[in-house]
């Protein structure tokens, strides 16, 4: 029996659904977007000096904004790395689904409160912690939605499977960069803007240095 016009096919079950497929190259191009804008906005918060009468009351203009410099520094360093792990992580997928999608989302949300942050970072780290704690409290909540997008793509099993052992790895590396991050809240208390200096330890991620030599090792025996 055929279906009336206007109406769907007998075996719903049939259908492909919509938000599933293997043309990434779409959230590539959005995240892409995204990152640039973010990281242009950063030097939006530095203000060019005005009323400068000669080099000395310009160069103390510039030292007095010596802090916003420094957040942006960080800020630029921190949406650079994180441009280039979401670039790893999706070449590890093979297609992509709606939660995947909700998850990206989630990710840019954040990704996109960093110049925010960072300015408050840059205005009153110096005199107000609770605007350090804000900026890494950002900083949490990327990484976290990070782990997030690496967790649903292991459940969901929608990455490679040659890359299984990368995506593991890279989930347990979030969840330590996380764990990192929160540390350091109550140490803002004590050492106020020069808290995420101990970041350092995001260089001695175990999970990370696995992935490396692994690589390493992979590249060596072609």
């Amino acid at each position: 029996m055929s279906n009336e016009p206007g109406e769907g096919p007998d075996k719903q079950e049939a259908l492909p659904k919509l938000e599933r497929g293997t043309d990434l190259s779409r959230i590539f191009a959005f995240t892409d977007g995204v990152f640039a804008i973010a990281i242009t906005l950063l030097v939006l918060q530095i203000d060019v000096p005005t009323g400068a009468t000669g080099d000395s009351s310009l160069w103390s203009a510039l030292k007095a904004e010596g802090t916003d410099f420094a957040a942006f520094a960080v800020s630029f360093l921190v949406i650079g790395m994180y441009w280039v792990g979401s670039h790893r992580s999706m070449r590890k997928v093979k297609e992509y689904d709606r939660g995947l999608m909700l998850l990206t989302l989630l990710y840019l949300f954040f990704v996109v409160l960093i110049p925010f942050s960072s300015q408050l970072l840059g205005e009153y780290g110096d005199v107000a912690p609770v605007s350090v704690v804000i900026y890494i409290v950002n900083l949490v909540c990327v990484s976290l939605s990070v782990a997030l997008m690496q967790r649903h793509v292991i459940g969901a099993g929608i990455g490679k499977e040659e890359y299984d052992w990368d995506n593991r790895l890279s989930l347990k590396s979030s969840w330590f960069t996380t764990a990192v991050f929160v540390a350091t809240v109550p140490l803002v208390f004590l050492i106020g803007p020069w808290a995420p200096a101990v970041w350092v330890l995001l260089r001695f991620d175990p999970y990370q240095r696995r992935r490396d030599r692994a690589y390493e090792k992979s590249a060596t025996a072609g």
